[in-house]
């Protein structure tokens, strides 16, 4: 009996420690729900619970609150949530996306919808949801989620898509300005340019001949502003416009070295070329904005580097049937910079509206890799504190048919022609060299001017005689200018040699400052490519027999000037002076124009002239008919007679300069592209191509 008592005793003591143990766990988790109930109240979202079986949904009281309604007002179910809370647009998009997300077993799901407020107000919100408990198939039935007021969120990307139209509207009115603002200054430009160029070659005093110069030089300077004030806005909008002509890579080059070598003389400046013999010499492109970014370029060089000469090289990287992709190295042994001096450079090589003053050249640097990609190259800057920069970049040109061929079939043999090349310059002595010995010259270096004399002498008692001597203008000690006044004064030379001097000036900038000037017998301009020096070796060798005797003729001329005279041409342009200042340059060429004030006249003077026009040079804004449309109507088979003109080449002849131009023209049917001012002999060299190819497609007409 007390034992039996005993363990009754125990078994009361287990059972009330274990319903104390109930009391706090159920205390325990009566507190976890008050604090959670607590948390959902004080909450600004709103959280939901859907059982995807009996479509029973439980909705927070933030849920409510966020809606306009009171807790238990409206049912727990889907048909409140479809009828009273979601916006009816975004209703079945929502039920779609759930429904995709249950059949595709997807875990959570997030998503934006409108709600309707019970006041009749949207309202935005992000839903984000997570699935639970899956059926024996792995599909969810159940749904939980929580909804967040993105009212704001959504008003400011509203407000930011606005803005960003507005910018978009601003974009394209000032694009509108730029382009009405470069036609405006670039047509009267156009007949200043071109008048200065008829100009020019009509009888004028020294005076005149002064001012005409002065102005030229104003006129070009006016222009390059014009362009350069245009860059900044166009290239922040993306609407730089390459131009795609004809140009000569040894005349861009030698304007740099003028504008270097001849402003710079204080500073005694050299720029040396080392352009390999497969880089043709005419290509098709934006010589300009080649020429904006070597100019740049070299003048870093000189002002950052510290340093007197720069290297600039030119080789073919690659090419095609129809492209050329030309690496230029612009190249300096001055100060250099330090790595962290590079890196910032490199992350600054974008075009910044903002960058400050001092970093002007890291700006400059930013446009000219800008210029770079759109034709279609890479740009890299590598460099070594006290081991100088180099700037490599490429640009692809197209091939042009004006002087595409490099000289391998030479008009004559040179390889009896014995030259001496006197520089005190190694680097630029042994490019120059090896320029003379890649047409077949027997070439011999030296290094001073003093040495040169005698070597000359010396080879001239051995009856080897030097006929031509290739002299650098600057040498310390002695210049070009006196070697050359030695050696045609030396009476003991049985044959004097053809003494050229190799500067960046021309013959008249130096005649009046040194009488040896007359006795120089060509002054060849920087650089010294290898047909301009075959070309003035061919030249000196035509005056005299005894040097056409060594180098017989192999080939012909070119048929250029043949192509271009007598020919027809009908000048669509609505300037007077502009027609003045264009009939002015074709007539210089033999070439026969008739006017057309606008595209209507155009198209009457094709349907009614008996004689048919070679080629059409048409400008783009006319009144009554534009160059596209009148260009559209001939390519049309528009005229009411004469059809056979519908073939005819047309040149577009623009002051535009903003992007579509170019494609405009093409679309239209048009042969080429020339922009205001027009270059002579820009005009000269594409109007001989498209003439080229129209006789090449006549005898061939099923290429």
């Amino acid at each position: 009996m007390g034992k039996k008592s005993l363990h009754s005793g125990e078994a009361e003591e287990a059972l009330a420690a274990k319903i104390r143990q109930l009391e706090d766990e159920l205390a325990r988790l009566n507190d976890r729900d008050i604090r959670h109930r607590y948390a959902m109240e004080a909450s600004s979202d709103g959280l939901w619970d859907w059982n995807l079986l009996t479509n029973k949904i439980y909705f927070s009281r933030s849920y409510l609150r966020m809606l306009g309604y009171d807790y238990e007002e409206l049912p727990g179910n889907l048909d409140t949530l479809r009828d009273y809370f979601v916006h009816p647009d975004d209703l079945d998009n929502m039920l779609s996306e759930y429904q995709a997300a249950i059949d595709n077993n997807r875990d959570s799901l997030q998503l934006q919808l409108r709600m309707l407020h019970r006041d009749g107000s949207e309202i935005w919100v992000l839903s984000k949801a997570k699935f639970f408990e899956p059926d024996h198939k792995g599909h969810p039935t159940r749904c939980v989620g929580v909804n967040t007021n993105i009212n704001d969120f959504m008003d400011a990307r509203e407000e930011l898509v606005s803005a960003h139209a507005q910018a978009d509207l601003a974009s394209k009115t000032k694009s509108e300005f730029l382009a009405r603002i470069s036609h405006e200054i670039r047509t009267p430009m156009n007949a200043i340019i071109g008048i200065g160029y008829l100009l020019n070659d009509t009888k004028l005093d020294e005076q005149q001949q002064s001012y005409l110069t002065s102005m030229n030089s104003a006129a070009d300077s006016l222009l390059q502003i014009i362009n350069q004030l245009l860059d900044f806005s166009k290239i922040e909008a993306g609407r730089v416009i390459l131009e795609h002509a004809h140009f000569d890579l040894d005349q861009l080059f030698e304007k740099i070295s003028r504008l270097f070598e001849i402003s710079a003389l204080h500073k005694s400046v050299s720029i040396v070329y080392d352009i390999k013999p497969d880089v043709p010499r005419f290509l098709r492109g934006d010589a300009s904005r080649l020429s904006q970014i070597l100019g740049h370029l070299i003048g870093n060089a000189f002002q950052y580097s510290n340093t007197n000469q720069v290297l600039v090289r030119v080789r073919r990287r690659a090419h095609n049937a129809k492209q050329v992709m030309l690496e230029f190295t612009v190249e300096d042994k001055g100060l250099g910079m330090t790595e962290e001096k590079l890196a910032h450079i490199k992350e600054r090589l974008v075009f910044n509206i903002n960058s400050n003053e001092h970093e002007k050249h890291t700006y400059g640097l930013g446009i000219c890799s800008h210029l770079v990609h759109l034709m279609q190259g890479d740009f890299n800057i590598d460099s070594h504190l006290n081991k100088g920069c180099k700037v490599t970049f490429s640009a692809s040109f197209e091939r042009s048919h004006l002087g595409e061929k490099t000289l391998v079939n030479h008009p004559r043999d040179l390889n009896n022609i014995r030259t001496l090349i006197v520089d005190d310059n190694s680097i630029a002595r042994t490019i120059i060299a090896s320029t003379a010995r890649s047409i077949h010259l027997q070439v011999d270096e030296i290094d001073n001017p003093i040495s040169a004399i005698e070597r000359i002498r010396q080879a001239d008692n051995l009856g080897q005689p030097y006929h031509f001597v290739l002299l650098d203008y600057r040498m310390p000690n002695m210049n070009g200018l006196q070697l050359t006044g030695l050696i045609k004064s030396d009476r003991s030379l049985k044959h004097k040699p053809r003494v050229f001097l190799i500067s960046a000036y021309h013959r008249d900038e130096i005649s009046n400052t040194d009488p040896n000037a007359i006795l120089v017998d060509e002054f060849l301009s920087k650089p010294v490519s290898e047909s301009r020096l075959f070309d003035a070796i061919s030249q000196a060798i035509g005056r005299e027999q005894f040097l056409q005797d060594l180098s017989p003729e192999l080939t012909s001329a070119d048929d250029t000037l043949a192509l271009l005279e007598n020919t027809h041409l009908l000048i669509a342009e609505d300037n007077v002076v502009n027609q003045q200042v264009i009939r002015g340059i074709l007539k210089k060429k033999k070439i026969i124009t008739t006017i057309a004030a606008n595209g209507i006249e155009a198209l009457k003077l094709l349907e009614n002239n008996s004689d048919v026009f070679d080629a059409i040079l048409m400008d783009l804004e006319m009144p009554e008919m534009d160059g596209i449309e009148a260009t559209r109507r001939i390519r049309a088979g528009q005229l009411r007679t004469n059809n056979q003109q519908q073939d005819i080449p047309i040149i577009a002849v623009t002051a535009q300069a903003m992007r579509g131009d170019r494609e405009r023209c093409l679309a239209a049917g048009m042969n080429g592209y020339l922009s205001k001012p027009v270059n002579p002999e820009l005009l000269y060299t594409t109007l001989a191509d498209i003439l080229r190819k129209k006789k090449i497609t006549h005898q061939n007409p099923q290429s």
